[in-house]
């Protein structure tokens, strides 16, 4: 089985949660994971806009910065890439805000499991942006090949 690459950008500014994440996405053998750190917001945000990033793993407190603005930017500049944030601080609010602005999940470092749990989201992410790409592409395909067609609004209905 072959591997696909995925360029990975992790933001966190914990050196321990940064090798652990590493260190849970190499059982993932079905991707061969090239990873960029960063450590701020700002760093974060650098690093993204020069493009090529595949999927992003966002800490939610930062010391220089904050994960949900970082999150709120990201998604300014992709809306799609896949982006799996992670807190400390386990509260239903912070699941709930991280998702509404555009976490593709929401992982709890106290009950994380580094094999089993990190491995199902960034799968689900991936899969999930593959979809959502596919989708996307294929729906601006079709539109572009019927832009001519009139719509059938009834506000048309006269042309028929």
């Amino acid at each position: 089985m072959t591997s696909s690459a995925i360029r990975l950008l992790h933001i966190d500014d914990d050196r321990i949660q940064q090798a652990l994440v590493a260190r849970s996405l190499q059982k993932l053998q079905e991707y061969e994971f090239s990873i960029q750190t960063a450590t701020s917001e700002e760093d974060a945000l650098l690093l993204f806009m020069r493009g090529g990033i595949d999927l992003v793993i966002l800490d939610y407190h930062l010391s220089k910065g904050d994960g949900l603005s970082c999150l709120r930017r990201l998604r300014q500049i992709d809306p799609l890439v896949p982006i799996v944030a992670v807190s400390g601080v386990a509260t239903a609010d912070i699941a709930t805000q991280l998702i509404e602005e555009g976490a593709d999940d929401y992982l709890c470092k106290q009950v994380l499991n580094y094999g089993q749990i990190l491995g199902q989201s960034v799968r689900n992410a991936l899969t999930r942006a593959k979809s959502y790409r596919r989708r996307f592409l294929t729906a601006n395909e079709s539109s572009s090949s019927t832009a001519p067609c009139r719509s059938m609004s009834p506000a048309s209905s006269n042309d028929i």
